[in-house]
């Protein structure tokens, strides 16, 4: 058996989150029909159970099936490995700072040449939550009507359906800045 994306086995989920609720092996083999010995070589990995007797299973455990696949709990991205991405823009460099698969966020690390931004252009994205967390030099972020300029520390969270851009305004000095997303559900 091939461990998923985390190490933890799908036996050692079951395993724990069935300690966690004080529940003997006896009395949830009872409840799911299956044999103390066969849940036991569930727990331990050296078997796996039927579709059903898993839906069960987690049934019994008050555990959502999709849990026992979940990637790691945390994700390290290591600054020497990051990749530049192309997410639009001029005179801009991207880097996805939140592990390659991480669903529910997206940040990324924004280095701004003096005058680079996302374009003149307004634009809209397709996510629930948009924040930019200036680093260092300036950035003038464009919401709609609305023009907010910030420094470094500074933050500024919007809707990020709205039309927007940003840029930074010095014609000598760099910009970084953090953008963070959450993608819609």
């Amino acid at each position: 058996m091939t461990r998923p994306e985390g190490g933890h086995l799908v036996g050692q989920r079951l395993r724990a989150r069935r300690r966690a609720l004080g529940l003997t092996l006896e009395e949830v083999a009872e409840r799911i029909g299956l044999t103390k010995g066969f849940l036991s070589e569930i727990e331990r990995d050296r078997t796996s159970p039927s579709v059903a007797s898993l839906v069960r299973l987690c049934e019994v455990l008050d555990l959502p099936v999709g849990s026992l696949f979940a990637g790691p709990a945390a994700g390290v991205v290591r600054a020497a490995e990051r990749a530049p991405i192309a997410f639009g823009g001029h005179r801009i460099r991207d880097v996805q700072i939140t592990p390659a698969g991480t669903r529910w966020l997206l940040a990324i690390h924004s280095t701004l040449e003096p005058g680079g931004g996302g374009g003149e252009t307004q634009y809209s994205l397709r996510s629930e939550e948009e924040m930019v967390l200036v680093l260092s030099g300036r950035l003038c972020v464009t919401v709609e009507a609305e023009t907010y300029e910030l420094g470094p520390g500074d933050a500024l969270t919007f809707d990020p359906r709205r039309a927007h851009t940003f840029v930074n305004p010095s014609r000598t000095d760099p910009a970084e800045a953090l953008f963070v997303l959450v993608p819609p559900p």
